[in-house]
């Protein structure tokens, strides 16, 4: 799937207070608007569109951004079109979003589907803004609000990943993620049912083409990981679309299975990927226990080199730091905080993520609470050169868990 697939064409600018303060202005117009003529064109005909607004923020309750959406309208037209020299194009937009939630230096994300107009008003500084400006290939320093700035983006070529997917996901748009799955085989083996994770997760490495995780351990571990979320979806969407055909005994019933869905979609994300975790850490030798007691009933997800050893450490100093402990979470949120009452003798805590651009306050923080963040290579990219340098790969903290492992001689 690439972008081209969703839009023709993205724009982008700050807003302004002149345009978002209803004591200023009621006019409903963007200012700046002359690039948009990419998308729209200057031909002096009155076009209008319809047009679907939404606003997004990060809601540290929620484990997806804050979505409030509307439907509307837009009007592109030329105010000087009766002058014979002087153009003046302005956008008339119906929705009073931008005057009920958006503030000034917010981005407004504009996109052209060639029929529908996306208005998408994301909060400054927030980590779903930093992830679609990654998204969209957009330079947050370059973005002003004198004027739209169009997207670079090599729509044509470029095919967007699980994760770009997924972000598009939180926009509600629809990305078929079980685009490319072989169906028949899928069903064949399942018999349109849901394995265990362990089970799926092991098909899952099965057909994606990658055996081996020596190399490049980084790479691999979104290949799997990304591979089981295809197939997930595939197997989802059999088994929903055949309950679908049977029918719902009621209201109750339909509710309960749609939170049934939710639920096992989002639990056997963070499942999958711990999964895959594990067998990469196998395949390089490294020792771990997963998912035992520490301490106040609290179960890292990873801990290295044992639970055991973990236990007869407490009056050694020298051989805490060698101690070592990894929570995994495909998205992050406010919920990495958590880690920091797991395992208390170890520090800093290792947070392994699939979450792309995550805020520099919130990396900030992780740094002031002793939590050291691992992020697959390939998402790298999302994050600003500072924290780039902070981060570590899987590759690097492989290496560092292996060095540590010599201190306890575990072969």
């Amino acid at each position: 799937m690439k972008l081209k697939d969703i839009f023709k064409m993205v724009a982008i600018k700050r807003l302004s207070a002149v345009e978002i303060d209803a004591s200023v202005s009621h006019q409903h117009e963007l200012n700046g608007v002359r690039d948009l003529s990419a998308i729209f064109g200057l031909s002096g005909e009155k076009k209008r569109f319809p047009a679907k607004f939404l606003y997004l923020n990060d809601d540290s309750l929620l484990s997806e951004p804050k979505l409030i959406m509307e439907d509307g309208s837009v009007t592109w037209y030329d105010a000087r079109a009766n002058h014979p020299k002087r153009t003046e194009y302005r956008l008339y937009y119906s929705s009073s979003l931008l005057y009920e939630y958006a503030g000034e230096g917010d981005f407004l994300i504009t996109g052209f589907d060639g029929k529908q107009v996306w208005f998408i008003i994301v909060e400054n500084e927030s980590e779903i803004a930093a992830q679609l400006l990654w998204l969209f290939d957009f330079d947050a320093e370059e973005i002003q609000a004198k004027r739209f700035r169009i997207s670079d983006y090599q729509y044509d070529t470029h095919s967007l990943n699980v994760i770009e997917q997924l972000i598009l996901e939180q926009l509600g748009f629809e990305t078929d993620l079980s685009n490319d799955i072989d169906f028949d085989a899928l069903l064949s083996r399942f018999t349109g049912k849901f394995p265990s994770t362990a089970e799926f997760s092991e098909y899952a490495r099965e057909v994606s083409g990658v055996s081996s995780s020596m190399d490049h351990p980084d790479e691999v571990l979104l290949v799997w990981w990304a591979k089981e979320e295809q197939l997930f979806r595939a197997l989802e969407k059999s088994i929903v679309e055949e309950q679908l055909k049977i029918g719902f005994d009621d209201v109750d019933h339909f509710i309960s299975f749609a939170k049934s869905v939710l639920n096992r979609r989002n639990s056997r994300a963070g499942h999958a990927f711990e999964n895959h975790i594990a067998t990469i850490l196998q395949e390089h030798n490294i020792i771990f226990d997963k998912g035992k007691l520490t301490e106040y009933k609290s179960k890292p997800d990873f801990l290295f080199p044992s639970a055991e050893i973990y236990q007869k450490v407490v009056a050694s100093e020298a051989m805490q730091k060698n101690l070592t402990m990894l929570a995994a979470k495909t998205s992050c949120k406010d919920r990495w905080r958590q880690i920091t009452k797991e395992a208390k003798l170890i520090s800093p805590k290792h947070l392994i993520t699939l979450e792309a651009a995550i805020s520099i306050d919130q990396t900030d923080e992780m740094r002031r609470n002793g939590v050291q963040l691992i992020v697959p290579a390939e998402i790298q990219s999302s994050y600003k050169p500072d924290q780039k340098k902070w981060l570590m790969r899987f590759e690097d903290f492989i290496a560092l868990v292996r060095e540590r492992q010599k201190y306890f001689q575990v072969k």
